[in-house]
């Protein structure tokens, strides 16, 4: 069992005296594979001083997806009147009532819903602002307009449990071990073994941003989307199956880099701990192969490596004497930044090119068959039998990535591929070497 921080139930801001015991079964479930959308109330016209308007419905995502939001789901098409609409412009709505949900929506619905009343956007008398906020040549009577951005964060005094946590965690980061743990050999330790002599209520602020609701916290503090909207320093990560409380954020990494007190954090920040687990794992891997390892690699420095532009690639191994039989790996986690994916294919394609051989570490199979799918209908790659089924076995889906690897009448760049948890079942877990944890700590990754 994953014990977090304590969640002071007694703070929650749901008022309970509201209840709606038969919610599932009096709400309307839509057709959306792996996913719980409900319609809570339909749509209806209302009638107003202003106006008479029709209001879409109020639905919600009652299990949404941690890489969310996904383009083939929001804007809803039916229900949104702004569809279609680019992921990168919906807002994030969420409610707790009957339970946490939410929804990506355009400022078309919100207009819709709310009518001439924008909650995202107000109109507020000058007056009411404090005075470095106001406008340059402002007089008595004058309004301004106000977005609700979220973007400046409510924020947090360094006290020393919280400066101890995050340093703990930047060591544990870095490879070194806290409190006799270490993050590779004791397969991410918890929330107690890290941090558990420190104020818990301390602590809570890392993890909890103090303007949203502890429920809504509970629900989905482990989702990415969750991090960009909340200011939290830390929150649980899925990692080899299990729930990792105190993975810092891109917030958290950020202050872990800036903070003179605590260590420089290794790698690359804008990377999640799950990155930075498997980067370690498969660095273990190559190293037990009897390779020369180096992570976060900047290859084209090295004058044997013929590449026209400095790639750097998460792990960089070669048998040494022998530089030429020279491999580059790359991790790649499920967000759904297809940009990003793009590039990483082009780099792999390009190193291919120059005898490198190219391998990709995912963080899950659904992870892997779904940019596997995008590379080839994207056309940067060709598998021979098309694109692969969610399901298919790992063992079946590196064969195939091998032989078409090995075709020469097909185009792809990729030798090989793996997941988190078979690196670490080969390297630290079952089928592993024999080998001592002081050699494991002593290893620089």
């Amino acid at each position: 069992m994953s014990v977090g921080p304590p969640f002071d139930e007694s703070n929650e801001s749901t008022d309970r005296s509201q209840t709606w015991e038969n919610w599932r079964e009096d709400t309307r479930r839509l057709d959306y594979d792996g996913r719980d959308i409900r319609v809570l109330w339909e749509a209806e016209r209302v009638d107003r001083k202003d106006g008479v308007y029709h209001s879409p419905a109020d639905f919600g995502d009652f299990d949404p997806k941690p890489s969310d939001p996904d383009s083939s789901v929001w804007p809803l098409k039916e229900l949104d009147p702004g569809y279609p609409a680019p992921v990168d412009e919906l807002i994030l709505w969420s409610g707790t009532f009957p339970e946490p949900h939410v929804a990506w929506v355009t400022e078309e619905y919100l207009q819709a819903r709310y009518g001439a009343y924008d909650p995202m956007r107000q109109e507020v008398d000058v007056e009411v602002l404090p005075l470095y906020l106001r406008p340059d040549g402002w007089e008595e009577g004058d309004t301004v307009e106000i977005v609700a951005t979220n973007e400046t964060a409510p924020s947090m005094s360094l006290t020393d449990d919280r400066l101890e946590a995050l340093r703990r965690i930047g060591e544990l980061w870095n490879g070194n071990e806290v409190r006799g743990h270490h993050l590779l050999v004791d397969k991410c330790p918890s929330w107690e073994d890290v941090l558990g002599d420190l104020d818990q209520e301390e602590l809570k602020r890392l993890v909890i941003d103090p303007n949203v609701d502890v429920e809504f916290a509970e629900a989905f503090s482990e989702h990415d989307w969750y991090e960009q909207r909340e200011a939290v320093y830390t929150k649980p990560q899925r990692i080899l199956r299990k729930k990792v409380w105190w993975a810092p954020t891109q917030r958290g990494r950020t202050l872990i880099t800036n903070t003179d007190e605590l260590p420089n954090l290794i790698g690359d920040s804008l990377e999640s701990l799950r990155h930075r687990v498997t980067v370690g794992l498969t660095a273990l891997r190559e190293i037990f192969d009897g390779k020369t390892v180096m992570t976060y690699k900047n290859i084209g420095s090295f004058n044997w490596v013929p590449v026209s532009r400095r790639y750097n690639v998460d792990v960089f191994s070669y048998k040494y004497p022998s530089p030429e039989a020279a491999y580059a790996g790359e991790v790649i986690t499920g967000h759904h930044n297809y940009q990003l994916h793009e590039e990483t294919y082009q780099k792999l394609a390009a190193l291919n090119r120059t005898g490198i051989t190219p391998y990709v570490i995912f963080d899950s199979r659904d992870t892997a068959y779904r940019v596997f799918n995008y590379w080839h209908r994207n056309n940067n790659c060709s598998l021979p039998l098309g694109t692969f089924d969610s399901d298919a076995a790992i063992s079946w889906g590196r064969q195939k990535i091998q032989e078409a690897y090995e075709d020469d009448t097909v185009y792809w760049a990729v030798a090989d591929w793996s997941t988190t948890d078979r690196v670490w079942r080969s390297t630290l877990g079952p089928d592993g070497p024999d080998i001592s944890r002081s050699d494991v700590v002593s290893y620089n990754w």
